[in-house]
C-alpha cells in the first residue's frame, strides 16, 4: 500500500480521486492541501465528493497537513498550476519532507528543454534525499508522445509524423485558464503572447523534442502559432472564475507547433482547445499520422477527455515513479504503468489445463 498527499484539490484532483476509489486499491489518500481559503478545513468528501477519501482533511499548506498525519507519506500529487516560478517551492517542499512528488503541470513532462536551471535544482534536490520528482498527464504525456511512439515501435525509416487533437475544455480550472488565454479579446490574448503572459497549452515542443530524440530525427527549430476563434453567442465555460463568456470572446485556440529538421518540417501537432466545439462544427477526436516504411494513421473518437484522461494517467504513474530511481525523471523513462489492484494471474492447478482452456486464479503480490 502506497500513502499519497493529495496538493491541490480542484476539478483535477476531484477526478482523480474518483480514478483511485474505482481502480487503485493499493493506493490511499492519507492527506490533503488547498490554499483556497474556502477549502481549506474541509474535507475531501465535502469538496470533491469523494466517499472512499471522504473524511480526509484538507490542509492550508503541507507543513499543516504532515504535522497533522505526524507522518511521512510515500508522494506528494501536485495538481495546482503549471508555471515553474510557481510550483518550484511547492515541490521543493515536498522533496525536503521526504516524499516522491508526481505533478500534472504542463511544464514539468520535459522541463529540461526550456527550464534547464529549474530542472538541475529539482534534479539536485531529489538525488539528494533520495526521491523521485516526475510530471505526467494527458497532453503532453500521452496523446502527444506515448501513444505516437508506441504506434511508431510497429514500423521503421520514420520520416514524419502529425498529430491533430480537438478537445471540449469546458470545466477547466483557473490554473489553466490563466496563462492559455480562454475568455480574453482577441487583442489582449496577443498581447499576452507578447509579453510571455500567455503561453497556450504548454509542452508541444518538449514532446516534439522527446519524440524526435526517441525517432532519431534531429530537429532544428519548433515553431508554435495559434488561431483564435470567437462567438457571436455567450458561452458557459463551466468554471466559476470565468463563468460566462460574452460574445467576442476567446472561447476556441488552435495552437499548431511544428518540428523542423534541414528547413523541412518534419513534426507538426495541432491543438483544437474549444468550449462546446459541437457549436463551431468540430468533432472531439484524436488523430495521428506517422510517414515511414509502413504509414501508419490512427483516429480516436471520441478524444480522449482531457480531465479524465489526465487524472488516469496521473494515477498509474505513482507506483511506478515511487519505484523509480531518485531524480528529475521524464514519465517515458519509466513503465507505461503499475499494479491497480495487487494481483497477478497464475495458472489454478487445482484444475486441469486442457486444449483450448487455461484455469486462472489471482495471487497476491
Amino acid at each position: 500500500m502506497a500513502d499519497i498527499i493529495l496538493f491541490g484539490c480542484g476539478a483535477l484532483g476531484s477526478r482523480l480521486l474518483r480514478s483511485l476509489e474505482s481502480d487503485y486499491a493499493l493506493i490511499d489518500v492519507v492527506g490533503a492541501v488547498d490554499h483556497a481559503p474556502a477549502k481549506a478545513g474541509k474535507t475531501l468528501g465535502e469538496v470533491c465528493a469523494t466517499e472512499r477519501f471522504a473524511a480526509v482533511p484538507i490542509a492550508p499548506d503541507l507543513a499543516t497537513c504532515l504535522a497533522a498525519l505526524g507522518r511521512t507519506p510515500d508522494a506528494l500529487i501536485h495538481m495546482t498550476e503549471s508555471k515553474p516560478a510557481r510550483i518550484e517551492a511547492q515541490m521543493m517542499e515536498a522533496l525536503e519532507a521526504g516524499m516522491n512528488v508526481v505533478s500534472a503541470a504542463e511544464s514539468m513532462f520535459y522541463p529540461w528543454l526550456r527550464f534547464p536551471d529549474f530542472s538541475a535544482r529539482l534534479d539536485a534536490k531529489a538525488r539528494e534525499k533520495g526521491f523521485t520528482i516526475t510530471g505526467m498527464g494527458i497532453n503532453p504525456g500521452f496523446s502527444y508522445d506515448s501513444i505516437p511512439l508506441i504506434l511508431a515501435r510497429s514500423t521503421s525509416a520514420v520520416t514524419s509524423v502529425t498529430i491533430r487533437r480537438t478537445i471540449d475544455v469546458t470545466g477547466t480550472g483557473p490554473g489553466d485558464i490563466e496563462h492559455v488565454g480562454y475568455g480574453l479579446t482577441p487583442d489582449a490574448f496577443n498581447a499576452g503572447v507578447a509579453r510571455g503572459d500567455i503561453v497556450g497549452h504548454m509542452g508541444a515542443p518538449e514532446s516534439l523534442a522527446l519524440m524526435g530524440q526517441y525517432l532519431g530525427i534531429a530537429l532544428d527549430e519548433v515553431r508554435e502559432r495559434w488561431e483564435l476563434e470567437t462567438a457571436d453567442f455567450p458561452v458557459d465555460s463551466g468554471d466559476a472564475m470565468l463563468g460566462i463568456m460574452e460574445p467576442g470572446r476567446v472561447v476556441g485556440i488552435r495552437q499548431h507547433a511544428e518540428a523542423y529538421s534541414g528547413g523541412a518540417m518534419v513534426m507538426n501537432t495541432c491543438l483544437s482547445m474549444y468550449y462546446q466545439p459541437e457549436r463551431f462544427g468540430l468533432t472531439e477526436c484524436d488523430e495521428i499520422e506517422i510517414e515511414g516504411a509502413m504509414p501508419i494513421k490512427v483516429r480516436i473518437e471520441p478524444a480522449i477527455q482531457t480531465l479524465f484522461g489526465a487524472s488516469n494517467v496521473v494515477a498509474s504513474s505513482i507506483l511506478p515513479t515511487i519505484a523509480a530511481a531518485p531524480g528529475l525523471r521524464n514519465a517515458l523513462e519509466m513503465p507505461i504503468v503499475g499494479p491497480r489492484a495487487g494481483f497477478r494471474h497464475v495458472v489454478d492447478t487445482g484444475r486441469e489445463m486442457m486444449p483450448g482452456f487455461v484455469p486462472l486464479r489471482a495471487a497476491r503480490d
